[in-house]
């Protein structure tokens, strides 16, 4: 009989077969494909309320200060916006590393940053869904008044 502490696992090795591999790789695509499109509209939110600021400064006699209301929406919505699309390139990044070496750790790696991907998107719904609900007694409590 061998001495074996039953309180020490041993390390389990999960091994790719080659259909998973092409379905991660698959999945790297789409979502470089994701984040690089969520990129380009972030970068598009950014450019519209530069324009229509030079436009309606050049355009009415307002205080050229006044437009800078518009940034304070916009770059928040752009802060809560680059994190997921952060995380999904960082995913994608890193797997298609760990696809073409073999490498576990990157594959590890890149599926932490896919978990924080959907994680931050999970707070975010759950957040947003509380304001809704907030927003919806509100509006309840005030059409009784």
């Amino acid at each position: 009989m061998e001495n074996q502490n039953p309180y020490i696992e041993e390390p389990k090795i999960l091994e790719l077969e080659h259909h998973g591999k092409l379905h991660l790789n698959e999945t790297r695509k789409w979502t470089m494909f994701l984040s690089i499109l969520g990129l380009v509209f972030m970068g598009l939110m950014l450019l519209i309320p530069i324009i229509a600021l030079f436009a309606l400064g050049a355009a009415s006699k307002l205080p050229f200060s006044a437009g800078y209301f518009t940034f304070f929406p916009v770059l928040l919505v752009l802060a809560i916006y680059f994190f997921p699309i952060y995380f999904l390139l960082q995913f994608s990044t890193l797997t298609r590393k760990a696809v073409a070496q073999n490498n576990s750790r990157l594959l590890t790696k890149a599926l932490s940053f896919l978990k924080l991907h959907y994680q931050y998107l999970g707070i975010l719904a759950i957040i947003l869904l509380g304001i809704y609900l907030i927003v919806f007694l509100f509006v309840g409590a005030f059409a009784f008044l």
